[in-house]
């Protein structure tokens, strides 16, 4: 195993930690700026974007209006000072997004930084400062805790503007401030059954909808980013209406869903593996994690596929000293 691996591995590993530890660093009062019904953008670039994405679920499952989208669509919305503009970036320093907060800025929005890098260049742009604790040492690899500790922030801030009948959403918070170890362990089991039908020579599809498309999101970026193979994204319904139309048999699939498991699901499944002869694994929670509502199980899930796509790379390329490197720097996002 090369370094790179290795802190890619270990920053895996401590979301075990980092998780609980971001949840109990969340203070409310600096929160409030959203509580007022005032409409919400959240931007974010790579798994940022994921993240932003997740925040959107999060927020609209309490009755908040959010919207997400790339930092680079924001010229094509309307914004004013009633507006709040939340820019994730783990480490402080996408150029994208440094630009949609200086554009949100100049129309009087309200503007928001959720960072892992206090110290990070965007800060500038902010109005509010909202700061995770991934427990990383490095931004040069592939991300991971960064990643889940800003959905996380955002989770227990909806979950804080929930009312008291939301039971399930308040009780997976605290859930997962103590899962710990487990949360990571479980996600490191499922990631290596998940290695087990993967064959680097044909595509993996990630399959999803709803807040479970965003570990879908992460799972894909995570596959790509490793550069051993390619991974398609789609919704559920995505696959139904045309990507099936391109898929080949003993193509590969992963299907994230709910838990518990539906009769939807089961026939899903079905289609996947007899009809469309793929060999697919089918992702979810259940109930070993007890976490009740689809916002908190998309977690355990996005880490188990992001421990996939790590054991994928060590099996078939254990050398890996970086990216690649080329295609990388191709475009300047720093």
């Amino acid at each position: 195993m090369t370094e790179f691996l290795d802190a890619c591995y270990d920053a895996i590993r401590k979301q075990g930690k980092a998780i609980p530890e971001t949840l109990a660093s969340v203070d409310f009062e600096e929160t409030e700026i959203i509580s007022d019904g005032r409409p919400i953008v959240l931007v974010g670039c790579g798994d940022s974007y994921a993240a932003a994405e997740y925040g959107k679920w999060a927020f609209l499952k309490v009755g908040l209006n959010a919207i997400s989208m790339s930092p680079t669509e924001m010229s094509h919305i309307a914004l004013d000072k009633r507006s709040v503009v939340i820019g994730i970036t783990a480490s402080g320093r996408s150029l994208a997004t440094i630009d949609a907060l200086n554009r949100a800025k100049s129309k009087g929005a309200t503007t928001v930084v959720l960072t892992d890098n206090p110290e990070g260049k965007a800060v500038e742009s902010a109005d509010h400062v909202w700061t995770t604790r991934s427990g990383v040492n490095s931004y040069n690899i592939s991300p991971s805790s960064p990643t889940t500790t800003a959905m996380v922030y955002l989770l227990k801030v909806a979950g804080g503007l929930s009312n008291a009948a939301d039971e399930r959403l308040h009780n997976d918070v605290k859930r997962l401030e103590t899962l710990g170890k487990r949360l990571v362990d479980w996600a490191d089991r499922k990631g290596r059954a998940i290695l087990e039908m993967i064959d680097i020579g044909r595509p993996l599809y990630l399959i999803s909808e709803g807040p479970n498309y965003v570990a879908a999101m992460i799972g894909h970026m995570k596959f790509n980013e490793y550069s051993q193979m390619k991974s398609i994204l789609g919704r559920r319904e995505e696959v139904q209406h045309h990507y099936a139309l391109s898929i080949n048999d003993n193509d590969r699939a992963v299907l994230v869903s709910d838990s518990p498991v539906t009769p939807d699901d089961i026939s899903y499944m079905n289609v996947l593996t007899k009809t469309l002869k793929m060999q697919a694994y089918h992702l979810y929670a259940g109930d070993e994690l007890e976490l009740l509502t689809s916002l908190a199980q998309t977690i355990p899930n996005a880490i188990a596929l992001q421990m996939a796509a790590y054991h994928t790379v060590l099996k078939f390329n254990s050398s890996k000293k970086q990216w690649k490197q080329p295609h990388a720097d191709a475009f300047k996002i720093y």
